[in-house]
């Protein structure tokens, strides 16, 4: 499923943690309309997380879907995070959303490839939103639902999409599009004839230096100042010299008169 929605030049969907639950993920819920349905509505688990982007309504490094929830197992409280050909694993803490009042409940987690507890970790990262404060007990036999809705960031943290094996070896992958930057290297980039051309002195020697024609004028400046100061200081020697002499070899009479 490609994406469908068409937004303005410039547009960037990047929500807070606190526009997510209130905007978006309670609105959900509660089945009340969302003014752009940017976020599709799609059984996470069921896929690989370099799938995912395909299946996305909107994005660029990040993409966002509402998705359903299951238990582990019938009884239990515990989701089931088995997706595709491996399983999300969850790592640090949960982060309260929302003040003063907790409204939602963040948690971040790591896909792995394989099956537990020998998979091998991936570049896939998700943020996973839950409303709090939610009675999340099993109601009846076997039902596995565990949440109706929760809503899920999924990125790579590389930036970009690789698909991995089910040994975790990376199979492909290809950079996230970027815009094309101009800097200085690349208007000599493309022209090579912008480069001062380096000539070999001698073989036996690793030096390389410029060709001459490639003189800097600085430096033929700075060579006539040196010239130029070099004769102001033999000057001034000659001077000193003179007025030693004379110094020297005046008789006394003329230093010390009475």
């Amino acid at each position: 499923m490609k994406s469908q929605i068409e937004m303005p030049p410039g547009f960037r969907f990047h929500p807070t943690d606190d526009e997510l639950v209130n905007h978006y993920l309670i609105r959900r819920c509660a089945a009340q309309p969302i003014s752009v349905p940017i976020i599709a509505e799609i059984d996470l688990y069921k896929f690989d997380p370099w799938q995912l982007p395909e299946m996305a309504l909107y994005g660029e490094k990040e993409w966002y879907f509402f998705s359903p929830r299951d238990r582990k197992y019938p009884n239990g409280s515990r989701p089931n995070r088995s997706a595709g050909n491996g399983y999300w694993k969850a790592t640090g803490a949960d982060k309260p959303v929302g003040r003063p009042k907790t409204l939602g409940i963040k948690k971040a987690l790591v896909f792995y490839t394989g099956k537990s507890p020998n998979g091998v970790k991936t570049n896939w990262i998700m943020h996973e939103y839950r409303l709090a404060n939610v009675d999340r007990s099993a109601g009846k036999k076997n039902n596995l639902r565990l949440d109706d809705w929760v809503l899920c960031r999924i990125y790579n943290k590389k930036g970009r999409i690789e698909k991995y094996t089910h040994d975790g070896k990376s199979l492909e992958f290809h950079e996230m599009e970027m815009e094309p930057e101009t800097s200085m290297l690349g208007h000599y980039m493309d022209s090579p004839e912008s480069f001062p051309r380096l000539q070999h002195t001698d073989s036996s020697s690793s030096e390389q230096v410029l060709s001459p024609e490639f003189k800097c004028e600085k430096e033929v400046e700075s060579e006539s100042r040196w010239n130029y100061l070099g004769n102001s200081l033999n000057f001034q020697f000659d001077s000193l010299d003179k007025f030693l002499e004379d110094v020297l070899f005046e008789p006394e009479s003329c230093l010390f008169p009475e």
